[in-house]
């Protein structure tokens, strides 16, 4: 009997994009600087579909069903929550695999994941669930917290409020175009000032930088100085987060702390790639990130990794 010959192996994997609000865009732009893979086309509501695609996707194909794109080994889920259950089921029984982030959490989480790992297994696909900020991300470093904690409390605070104050102040100080300020709890009860800072044309940062440190309103704390180029675009995105993992007095006094300022929908459109590249690896259930390999979520990064921390 003559054996078949293996399947040739794809250079790239194309991923469809469901949805194009402001993470279908972070998705597809992340898709199209990857040269493992392809954006295969954006799946729109049909009332979008006669508004042209802003650079740099004018040349990709926009429809209204992914059934109407060719040769898709993959779709990441871009629409609101309440949406992500009908659309996958769509997909799922289109026998296309599928990355979501749909934000649910506990019972919520486990009942949705239960039934895409019924639509998953029964129509013989992958699904990847909760592959973005929170749950995503943020799940696996409260996770980690809790391994080198196993006895303890964990804290979670979000979106720090702006200082209107501080960030007054700051604009007019030379060289300061907007500024934007935020302060977080430091560790041993120390407060930490980050100062976000959109410069004049022409100025130099470290010159602005001393003299907001210099400024006796600035020294009731430590003031960490950022240059960024768009205040409004950091407004609109930032995100802050400060997540504490103390551990039961009566077992130690080991504290973690994680503290961060971010784009909420940047990290989750990673968090999707990320995943969506490890679909080929998995079998026909549906996967948080708990169940995967770290290996399979870093690609290319793990050798350079093992190198560096090994």
């Amino acid at each position: 009997m003559k054996k078949r010959s293996p399947k040739p192996k794809k250079d790239k994997q194309r991923l469809a994009v469901i949805g194009f609000g402001r993470l279908g865009r972070a998705c597809a732009k992340l898709i199209m600087a990857d040269k493992k893979l392809e954006l295969a086309g954006i799946v729109r509501r049909p009332d979008r579909l006669g508004e042209k695609l802003p650079p740099p996707f004018a040349g990709v194909s926009a429809v209204a069903h992914i059934s109407e794109l060719r040769a898709v080994d993959a779709a990441v889920i871009c629409v609101p929550t309440l949406q992500v259950l009908a659309v996958a089921s769509d997909l799922l029984q289109h026998r296309i695999p599928i990355v979501e982030c749909a934000t649910l959490h506990e019972a919520a989480f486990q009942r949705h994941k239960q039934e895409l790992d019924r639509l998953a297994f029964h129509h013989e696909t992958s699904a990847i669930v909760g592959a973005g900020w929170d749950p995503g991300v943020l799940s696996l470093f409260r996770g980690l917290f809790s391994i080198l904690i196993p006895k303890g409390l964990t804290e979670t605070s979000h979106h720090p409020v702006a200082d209107l104050h501080h960030s007054t102040v700051a604009r007019t100080i030379a060289g300061v175009k907007k500024a934007l300020s935020t302060e977080l709890p430091a560790a041993r009860g120390r407060r930490q000032r980050y100062l976000y800072v959109e410069l004049e044309a022409g100025a130099v940062f470290e010159e602005v930088e001393k003299a907001i440190v210099a400024d006796p309103l600035f020294l009731d704390a430590e003031t960490i100085v950022f240059p960024v180029e768009n205040i409004a675009e950091l407004e609109k995105d930032g995100h802050g987060i400060l997540v504490e993992r103390h551990e039961d007095p009566a077992c130690g006094h080991q504290v973690f702390l994680l503290e961060a300022r971010f784009s909420e929908t940047v990290l989750a459109a990673r968090m999707m790639i990320a995943a969506a590249r490890a679909l080929p690896t998995r079998h026909h259930r549906a996967y948080s990130l708990f169940d995967l390999p770290q290996r399979v979520l870093w690609e290319r990064m793990a050798e350079v990794a093992e190198q560096e921390w090994f």
